[in-house]
């Protein structure tokens, strides 16, 4: 195996936050909507108004919901909100304790037995600090839909808290986190040139990548590469799960799944035929 990690930048949809705007972009063409802004990389498709005391740190996107988690001591939560309707704001959870600085965030799901002979996707989020070495997982298994004027109620399981974690990394922080389905694994930064990957289910580290880059230099009159650490990793991507053409997979969708205990659809192996694609920022 190479120990190299080479990039392909191919996202379908990804959002950013720019000032006090949250930007909707798409590399893709968005036949059908307006497109505010058109650029060699990108389309803009809308902008919405976005919290500017908010320290955002990661994004992720479940079920039609938008979720950010903030940083800073004191003030860091994870949202969830509503693209539909001007990003309202759903919920609201602060990070506990209190003085923990909330990092990055990732949308994923596991496959766990419903008690007779099939499995089921339980959908959830999870949520690194920057030195706390702590993480969180949080629930959404009731859909994230909330009932008018009950968008904080305490008998919902949406955004609980369902386990607690500790882990290190290369330096001892947590930065950005992605999750790969089709491996059932998370890749993790933490400001080196190094990812480190965890296994989603039981977060044991399984390997970690040096991320290089590689460009060519004359050395002596002689053109030859060279190869260039890349530090201060932060936010990660995993993107583009289609299968191309009209072949779709629901496996980043957010939609409910079932299989049966001896159904390889729940491996989620790497014999997927996903694209597989990862943005590095």
């Amino acid at each position: 195996m190479s120990t190299n990690f080479y990039l392909s930048i191919n996202a379908s949809l990804f959002l950013a936050i720019l000032c006090s705007r949250l930007i909707f972009l798409a590399s893709a063409s968005s036949a059908g909507r307006e497109v505010l802004r058109v650029s060699k990389d990108y389309e803009l498709l809308e902008m919405v108004p976005h919290d500017t005391s908010s320290f955002t740190q990661g994004l992720t996107y479940y079920n039609g919901h938008i979720y950010e988690g903030t940083g800073l001591e004191h003030q860091s939560h994870i949202f969830q909100h509503d693209p539909s309707d001007s990003m309202t704001t759903l919920r609201r959870i602060p990070l506990a304790p209190a003085n923990f600085f909330g990092e990055g965030i990732a949308y994923y799901y596991i496959w766990a037995n419903d008690g007779g002979d099939n499995m089921r996707k339980e959908h959830r989020l999870i949520q690194l600090t920057w030195k706390n070495k702590r993480g969180f997982i949080y629930s959404l298994n009731d859909g994230g839909n909330p009932k008018k004027n009950d968008s904080q109620s305490e008998n919902s399981s949406h955004l609980k808290v369902i386990r607690e974690f500790d882990y290190d990394t290369v330096t001892g922080e947590g930065w950005g986190i992605t999750f790969l389905p089709h491996t059932n694994e998370f890749y993790i930064s933490d400001g080196s040139h190094f990812l480190s990957v965890w296994d989603a289910e039981s977060l044991d580290l399984k390997r970690k990548i040096p991320v290089k880059f590689e460009r060519k230099v004359m050395v002596d009159g002689e053109l030859t590469s060279e190869s260039l650490d890349v530090d201060y990793i932060n936010e990660l991507e995993f993107v583009d799960f289609e299968t191309g053409g009209d072949g779709t997979t629901d496996r980043d969708s957010g939609e409910e799944g079932v299989c049966s205990n001896d159904d390889t659809e729940c491996n989620d192996d790497t014999s997927s035929p996903h694209k597989q694609s990862m943005r590095i920022l």
